[in-house]
């Protein structure tokens, strides 16, 4: 029996050597009495050089032997022969870095260095150090220049304080897509983007105009829109090309503004203006041959003077009116929101779309915004309104004191906020994260609703970044002493939206469909490659503050050190961009 099986074993090992090895190996090694009649073709074949063919069963035989002893060898030995193996040096993809990237890097550590608070401790110091950083701090893309116009078309997602702008305490800052304005608290206007300078040439932010008494600033397409303390609203053009003028052009009101009448606030879309005075009027006015195309302006279809600020007829009292894209929203005192213009995506709240209500020429109440479409103040109103690009956003109250945030219109980026990409929304979505949410105060021991202290909505931009009313543990101090106590925290910040220049979370590129924390402007060193989560982005809160803080944390206000100042940071959005500064108020 022993005899047969070891006879068996050897026919199996000829059959895969005969497979393998030229036929005059096989014969020198003995086969030839089991191969008798393959003998003679195979010396035929040795005489002119030629091999047998492999057969297709040896192939696969050796194949899953060479591959089966591969993988046990690897899976037992692996790890403990590569530890002595001579591997060569890491080295990254990029092995010669462009000059740019060193010089993005560089500039990052510089930034990091310069301005990131030192402290373990650096989530409950936002609020202090926001206090004493004055300045302009962006997030987003630098296409255009305006995160950091000394190097612009360089970076995505890029954070950045702007140079020139460090240690100024602001006004007011705006974006449009290719120029940025911003105004300090002295006064000045400053420019910048490759808008404004008609190039990609690295640049610093340009002061256009000096000590003009400016108070708001906003962008369209091609302008900056000014607001002084006289209630005068004027134009410069986003360009440098009027640099050689003394002062801008000065917009003229028809009617003109009543006896004590003042602008309060400016709004700006793509091509057009709104402005609300202390009367509860508002004027619009178009900012050239396309600014009155989607009627809206609220005068109806018919053609307009450009650069002619018109009161909107209406008996209604406004106290507030902002500029989407191609649409106006207003809000009325007792709480009710009209509007007239684009409508394509529902942005005006009429319900399902139809090619009838594709453009609302006259000024129309968003009757969609309320329950069976009848508005009641008693049960329901808007508190607060704001305009995207191409949507719109209501802080309504309810019976009960609860606080909701509705959103209409396109929200194919997630600037809706409902958690869904829909591209036509005609009828409002509720912003499930920031409505019907309340919390105990802690020194009354009562609950109250958190609403939503401001709503920023570019009309170029489709993301949306807010400040809660959440209840902070600051209290006004005249002394402007309570700047130097820690910890204090102050109201949560929270985008959605486009994300694709990582305007709302820098490190990420995907679209936000609900509301998200951002992190800190700038993390603590010790906090940065830590595996717990980031805290999350806090605003600070109103307080006095002394120039003389300015000066302590290195920074230059320019004014005089024992002056005091009622501050807030405030949060803007622009075309893929998102800003932040501390704001005179």
């Amino acid at each position: 029996m022993l005899r047969t099986v070891l006879n068996q074993r050897k026919v199996a090992a000829a059959v895969v050597a005969r497979a393998w090895l030229p036929t005059s190996a096989v014969s020198r090694r003995g086969f030839a009495d089991h191969q008798t009649n393959r003998q003679k073709d195979t010396e035929e074949e040795d005489e002119v050089g030629v091999d047998p063919p492999v057969s297709l069963y040896a192939r696969i035989a050796t194949t899953v032997l060479i591959g089966g002893g591969s993988y046990y060898l690897y899976s037992e030995y692996g790890s403990a022969i590569a530890r002595h193996l001579p591997w060569p040096a890491k080295q990254s993809t990029d092995t010669q870095p462009s000059a740019a990237a060193t010089e993005a890097k560089s500039r990052k550590s510089r930034l990091q260095a310069k301005l990131a608070p030192k402290s373990e401790l650096s989530y409950q110091e936002q609020v202090n150090w926001a206090w004493t950083h004055p300045g302009l701090y962006v997030v987003g893309s630098n296409e255009y220049g305006l995160v950091d116009p000394m190097h612009p078309g360089h970076g995505v997602g890029l954070r950045a304080a702007v140079p020139g702008l460090e240690g100024k305490l602001l006004r007011g800052a705006a974006f449009a897509k290719t120029h940025a304005a911003a105004v300090d608290v002295d006064g000045n206007l400053y420019q910048w983007g490759t808008g404004f300078t008609a190039g990609s040439a690295p640049h610093m932010p340009q002061c256009t105009l000096s000590n003009s008494g400016i108070t708001a600033v906003a962008t369209s397409r091609d302008y900056v829109v000014l607001l002084d303390r006289k209630s005068h609203i004027s134009l410069v053009r986003g360009d440098n090309s009027q640099l050689a003028e003394q002062a801008p052009p000065t917009l003229a009101f028809e009617p003109r503004l009543g006896w004590r009448e003042n602008v309060v606030a400016v709004s700006a879309g793509e091509d057009h203006i709104a402005a609300t005075t202390s009367s509860g009027h508002v004027y619009t006015c178009a900012l050239g041959p396309s600014g009155n195309d989607r009627s809206q302006l609220g005068h109806g279809s018919t053609a307009v003077e450009p650069f002619v600020l018109r009161r909107i007829e209406s008996d209604r009292s406004f106290t507030s009116a902002v500029c989407g894209g191609r649409h106006t929203l207003l809000l009325t005192a007792d709480g009710d929101v009209w509007g007239c213009g684009a409508n394509d995506f529902g942005q005006l709240a009429t319900g399902s779309y139809t090619e009838a209500t594709r453009t609302i020429s006259e000024l129309t109440p968003l009757r969609a915004l309320w329950e069976q479409g009848i508005f009641q103040s008693a049960k329901a109103s808007a508190l607060r309104i704001a305009a995207g690009a191409k949507s719109s956003y209501f802080q309504v109250s309810r019976s009960g004191s609860d606080l909701d945030l509705l959103a209409v219109g396109c929200g194919i980026d997630g600037q809706l906020g409902s958690g869904a990409f829909t591209h036509i929304q005609g009828r409002p979505t509720r912003i499930a994260a920031l409505s019907g949410v309340s919390e105990v105060d802690t020194e009354t021991g009562l609950r109250r609703p958190v609403g939503v202290r401001s709503i920023s909505a570019n009309g170029s931009s489709d993301h949306v970044a807010i400040v809660c009313d959440n209840h902070t543990n600051v209290k006004l101090d005249k002394s402007a002493q309570s700047v130097t106590k820690s910890p204090i925290f102050g109201y949560d910040v929270m985008v959605w939206g486009s994300n694709s220049s990582g305007q709302c979370i820098p490190d990420r590129k995907h679209r936000f469909a609900e509301p998200t924390h951002p992190p800190p402007l700038y993390l603590s060193k010790s906090s940065e490659g830590q595996d717990q989560q980031p805290p999350r982005l806090q605003a600070a809160p109103r307080q006095w503050v002394s120039a003389a803080s300015f000066q302590r944390s290195g920074s230059n206000s320019g004014s005089s050190s024992s002056k005091k100042y009622l501050v807030e940071q405030e949060f803007v959005t622009g075309s893929d961009v998102t800003a932040a500064f501390l704001k005179s108020v």
